[in-house]
Order: structure tokens, then C-alpha cells, then sequence
């Protein structure tokens, strides 16, 4: 990436410095003649307050537009936005040179343009400039690229059989110092889901030849809305994973990021079998299939395989270790929900999902299926944003119900919110235990 798509919009001077600006120019365009700033300002700035709250009532209250609350200053700064756009004609009205006129519509985008960085900052969800525009700070190759390369090079052949582990691997010299991120379709073989394309980090050892034998695998879910890129984006998990691989002798886990299905619709498969699709399925059998038979690693054991993820990620990694422990018995619940859930509530899913019949998703739902098995071989971690109000008592509660029902399971607080300090937190500062878990460490 240039410097420019490497600058940082979260924190350093940068969005520091166009909140200033922003400051500034909100001030230009509230001051004025004494006609406009007694007769517009007050109007605009009531019309922008009654818009604000009646957007907040009806995304919270009436419609659950998100699916859970957001911060208040979330609409604060939305409703400072529109009052900046509202301001444009009368400021430009009361102004009496033409370019004054005409630098009052960039005036106004630098506030708009300064809300939404506030917006985001909030969230964490493009951590940089380039993150704007798709780009994660790494080049991401097609599975043909990938392999067009390690047939003309040579790499990752003669790896013995044993899986390798932190005492066994000794890197070669040729070693990359850096993983690969491939873009990939995983066909639904068994599940018959159409699926949007999915991301793989291989890590350095993975690369090498000869290369480390049977690698561990983690599946990490995105959230909704949102989709398979997170993790690389607002994640950041190639960067972090070849942090990791460079302090461990390149041995880190393939990183798999999944379709989870439905990316910005209202109506998520849920990780489940469903009218919605079989999505449970897709996850626990074609996705596992594809990639031990595509990159030869997980292939050991199931104690090789291990699935995260953020927020309806979260629910899904819990869901998935409950009604699949024998494809993942360790999983990371980051600030998930206590049930499988839609933006229009449980009845609208029992309706739309299972044909009403609670029976039916109770056969799925993480909390009931743990009261009727065992899981002997599974153990999980659940993180919960410390100043989340309205994730962390969920994340509690399934906490104490797995530890009433004899799961080994472990609680953390993370930083923040419901963002991405608090999503990645689960990766994170869990590698060293998930790579013990995993086998390798």
C-alpha cells in the first residue's frame, strides 16, 4: 500500500487533525449576519435534533434496524451531519462573494466527511485509508495464482506426515517472512449452499519446503451486516497471524474466513439448517472437507479445527461447537448473542426459519442442545466488551450456562464495546492457548 492508504483513520494525528478542521468549519457555518444565525440556525438545529431522535426511536424501537442498540453519539453525529448539509443554501443565501458561496459545499463535507470518521471510530470498521476502499494491506492471491506458484517453485513439497508442532518444526532458510492470503469459492458439496467467495491465510510454515505438515485450522465468521473481508479489514488477522508466525518460527494456524451467508440481509442463515438454508452444514461439513482435501492440513484430528468469530459470528462459533463438536470442539464466542437471532425478533425467526415450530430451533438452539449431550473433548473462551451493555450480559449468561452443564469454558473482558478492539481481543489474546489446544504449541 502508498503511505496515504497505510494512514491510519482511528487513531494518531490524522483523524485528530479533521476533527479540528470539522470543529471549524461547523463554527463558519453557524455564524453569520444576525438575521440568519436568529432565524436559520434555530430552525435548522431543531429540525436536525427532532430528525436525530425520531431516526433513534424508529431504528431502536420500531424497526431494530441493527439488531441490537447503538451508542446515542451514533445519532448525535449523524444529526450534527445533516444539520451541516440543512445549513448549506441559507449560509450560502447569506453570503455575498461567489467563492465564498461555492467553498461552503466542501465546508459542509468536512463536517459530514469528519461525523462519519467519528462514526467509525466508534466501531473500528475501516482502520485505514486504504480499508476504505477494499484494500486490507496485503495482496490477495487466487487459489490458480497460488498454485501456478508453488508448482514453479517447488514449495511445500517433501513435508513428512507428522503434524507439525512447535518442538518438531525447525524452518528451513527459504522460509517466506510473510503469509498468503488467497481468495477462494468453498462449493457446497453435501449443503447445496451457493456461497460468496471466502478468504485463507497460510502462514509462512505453511509456505516453506519443505513446508510444516498438517497445520491446525481456525474458521473465523464474520459479523451481519457485513461479510467474508472483515477479518482481513477491520480484523486485521494477516497482519496479527504473521506477527504471531514471525515470534513462533512461522507455525500458525490456516486461517479460513467463510461465507456465513446473507452478508447484509435481514434474514442471516444462522449458522443453522433451516427454510433459510442449511448453513450449519455448509460449515461443519463442506468447509472442513474442502480444506483438508484442498491444502492437506487438519486431517489428524478434530482437536486440529477451531471456529471464531465477532458479534453474529460469535453466536455462530457457539452454535456450531454445540451442535458440532465433532468438527469443532474449541471455538472463541467474541461478543455473541445468547440464541441465533434476526433484526425482526425470535417470532418473526420461528416463523420465518422453522414454520413456527419452537421445538424445531430448540433442536439447534446452543443453550438447549448443550442441556441434552455431552462434551466431553470441547472447550471454548467467550469475550465480552467491558462497557457492552447490551452483548455482555448475553455472553454471561451463556457462560454460566455451559459451566452448569459441565463445559470447560472461560469468561474475559475486553476492551470497549461492541467493535473491533473488543472482536479482536478474542484472537488475540488467546493464540498461545488456542495453538495448545490445536496441538502445535
Amino acid at each position: 500500500m502508498t503511505n496515504l492508504e497505510q494512514l491510519s483513520i482511528v487513531d494518531g494525528p490524522a483523524p485528530y487533525i479533521l476533527y479540528t478542521l470539522a470543529a471549524a468549519a461547523f463554527l463558519w457555518l453557524v455564524l453569520g449576519p444576525r438575521r440568519y444565525m436568529l432565524r436559520w440556525v434555530p430552525a435548522v438545529a431543531v429540525v436536525s435534533a427532532l430528525a436525530g431522535v425520531l431516526f433513534w426511536y424508529l431504528a431502536e424501537d420500531v424497526w431494530n434496524l441493527w439488531g441490537e442498540p447503538l451508542p446515542l453519539r451514533i445519532y448525535v453525529f449523524a444529526a450534527i451531519a445533516v444539520a451541516a448539509v440543512a445549513l448549506l443554501v441559507p449560509k450560502m443565501i447569506s453570503l455575498r462573494r461567489a467563492w465564498t458561496r461555492i467553498a461552503a459545499v466542501p465546508v459542509a463535507a468536512v463536517v459530514v466527511l469528519a461525523c462519519s470518521g467519528l462514526v467509525n471510530q466508534a466501531f473500528e470498521y475501516y482502520p485505514t485509508v486504504g480499508s476504505l476502499f477494499g484494500n486490507t494491506g496485503v495482496k490477495i492471491k487466487s487459489l490458480a495464482e497460488f498454485r501456478a506458484e508453488q508448482q514453479a517453485t517447488g514449495a511445500g513439497h517433501g513435508a513428512p506426515p507428522p503434524a507439525a508442532t512447535a518442538v518438531t518444526w525447525v524452518p528451513p532458510l527459504n522460509m517466506p517472512a510473510h503469509g498468503d492470503v488467497l481468495n477462494v469459492n468453498i462449493p457446497g458439496t453435501i449443503s447445496h449452499e451457493v456461497s460468496s467467495s471466502a478468504y485463507v491465510y497460510l502462514p509462512p510454515a505453511y509456505l516453506a519446503t519443505p513446508r510444516a505438515a498438517n497445520l491446525p485450522v481456525l474458521v473465523l465468521i464474520h459479523g451481519v451486516p457485513g461479510g467474508t473481508i472483515d477479518w482481513l479489514r477491520g480484523g486485521q488477522i494477516n497482519q496479527f497471524m504473521d506477527g504471531y508466525a514471525a515470534a513462533h518460527h512461522g507455525l500458525a494456524p490456516i486461517v479460513v474466513m467463510p461465507d456465513a451467508g446473507a452478508r447484509w440481509s435481514a434474514n442471516p442463515p444462522a449458522c443453522m439448517d433451516s427454510k433459510e438454508g442449511k448453513a450449519g452444514t455448509y460449515l461443519a461439513r463442506d468447509v472442513p472437507d474442502w480444506i483438508k482435501a484442498t491444502f492437506d492440513v487438519g486431517t489428524r484430528s478434530p482437536r486440529q479445527w477451531a471456529v471464531g468469530g465477532f458479534s453474529y459470528g460469535g453466536t455462530c462459533a457457539m452454535t456450531l461447537a454445540m451442535n458440532h463438536p465433532e468438527a469443532y470442539p474449541t471455538f472463541i464466542d467474541s461478543s455473541g448473542e445468547d440464541r441465533p437471532t434476526v433484526a425482526a425478533g425470535h417470532a418473526a425467526m420461528l416463523s420465518r426459519y422453522f414454520n413456527n415450530d419452537a421445538r424445531a430451533f430448540s433442536k439447534q438452539n446452543a443453550l438447549d442442545v448443550m442441556k441434552t449431550r455431552k462434551y466431553p473433548g470441547t472447550a471454548g473462551i467467550i469475550t465480552v466488551g467491558s462497557s457492552d451493555r447490551y452483548y455482555r450480559p448475553q455472553g454471561v449468561k451463556v457462560y454460566d450456562a455451559m459451566r452448569r452443564d459441565g463445559i470447560h469454558v472461560t469468561l474475559q473482558d475486553a476492551p470497549g464495546g461492541h467493535a473491533w478492539p473488543a472482536w479482536r481481543y478474542g484472537v488475540y489474546n488467546n493464540m498461545d492457548w488456542l495453538m495448545q489446544r490445536l496441538g502445535v504449541g
